[in-house]
């Protein structure tokens, strides 16, 4: 314990001292689509590839009010990311990225490895082989990092992107297996559903500042979601409309007693220099949530932790601010959702309060306090969160 308290002591010194960006929960260096540049011989492809990585300390620590509910719990994470790209050889090219994990302390035993979840020290996130026709397609198969609407994280399958028609992008993808890994979580890959998920996702922007969105997802034998997301942003200030309708297979709703549901976004923001502003509303059916959406991941919720955005009946008020001065950058979130409302009507509240500072372009440390004021009666109980971070890229 003296060792964490060493750790997280000293990560959260330094982020107080020179304060830091919003904390940002999954801090990548993601490797770029792009190749470096075209190679003659496949020698010379790995001889001109790049290197991407970082390194970062990160800890944590909860509060629970109820510890009869569940105790308090606290870690520090050391995290060392490695990337590596080759050139391209006739559109051919290879991607890879690693991601190790050491202990710093924990409170009680496991914390580390049951709240990260830290399931692994090392974890191989991307391993794919990359396919580039003249910028008009793209095409990836193996690991890579999903970046579609409820197509996040770390993937395993296959994506190809075809920009052929002006102003649009058409993905097609397939996953069978995800993780999340990051410098405060590493899962092993995993099956959210035995037979993949398949994915048709368009963007348009003919328009200046708006994007149009429709999507297509497909779950064997277990659910369809198609929905539409708009985006408008004008110079100062932008909209977020989507809605997204699941439909269940008859089978699947029999054995788990669920039933159709979908999940509606509004968000209005604003921008003016330095700070930054949104206020949105989240909502979900009354006959059925919008989890089995999230299997794959999602980009809706603005909380660090959002405990119930996505559950039955669930409806979402947020608001936020942002800040940045010189090298600073200030954020605060707060939010209220009241959900299954045939329980009389639950309700979670989250506050996030972040802080962040640049020491030089690939040097920063973040900080962040999040205070749930969960709702007992469905069995939860309150706490106090506490996170710290500092990461180098290269």
């Amino acid at each position: 314990m003296k060792k964490l308290s060493l750790v997280v002591s000293t990560i959260m010194l330094s982020s107080t001292m020179f304060a830091a960006s919003a904390f940002d929960k999954e801090v990548d260096a993601p490797l770029k689509k792009d190749n470096i540049e075209n190679a003659n011989s496949i020698d010379e492809a790995f001889k001109n590839g790049k290197i991407e990585g970082s390194i970062a300390l990160f800890g944590l620590t909860q509060d629970n009010k109820d510890q009869s509910i569940k105790r308090d719990f606290a870690f520090g994470n050391g995290n060392l990311t490695l990337g590596y790209n080759t050139a391209s050889f006739y559109g051919f090219s290879l991607g890879t990225q690693v991601k190790g994990n050491i202990k710093l302390g924990e409170k009680h035993k496991d914390d580390r490895k049951n709240e990260g979840p830290f399931e692994n020290n090392a974890l191989i996130t991307q391993a794919y082989l990359q396919y580039s026709l003249n910028e008009m397609l793209l095409i990836k198969a193996g690991r890579y990092e999903g970046e579609l609407e409820w197509l996040t994280d770390y993937q395993q399958g296959a994506i190809a992107e075809i920009t052929a028609i002006p102003d649009t992008t058409v993905s097609l993808a397939f996953s069978n297996r995800k993780a999340e890994s990051g410098i405060d979580t590493s899962e092993d890959f995993y099956k959210p559903h035995d037979k993949g998920i398949y994915v048709v996702d368009i963007k348009n922007e003919s328009l200046e500042g708006l994007e149009i969105n429709p999507y297509y997802y497909q779950i064997p034998d277990v659910v369809k979601f198609y929905g539409l997301k708009t985006s408008y942003n004008l110079e100062h200030f932008g909209a977020i409309a989507q809605y997204a309708k699941s439909s269940l297979t008859n089978e699947y709703k029999t054995n788990n007693s669920l039933e159709n549901g979908y999940v509606a976004h509004f968000e209005l923001n604003g921008n003016f220099e330095d700070l930054t502003s949104a206020v949105g509303l989240i909502k979900t059916s009354k006959k059925g949530g919008a989890d089995i959406i999230t299997s794959y991941g999602d980009n809706i919720s603005p909380f660090e932790d959002g405990n119930q955005v996505y559950t039955l009946d669930a409806r979402t008020i947020y608001g936020s601010l942002g800040y940045s001065i010189y090298d600073f950058d200030f954020g605060a979130l707060y939010g209220i959702t009241r959900y299954d409302a045939t329980s009389s009507g639950l309700k979670e509240k989250e506050l996030n309060l972040s802080a962040g500072y640049n020491f030089t372009k690939n040097l920063n440390t973040n900080i962040m306090y999040v205070n749930v004021d969960a709702d007992q009666a469905n069995g939860d109980t309150d706490y106090n969160k506490y996170l710290a971070s500092v990461e180098y890229k290269f």
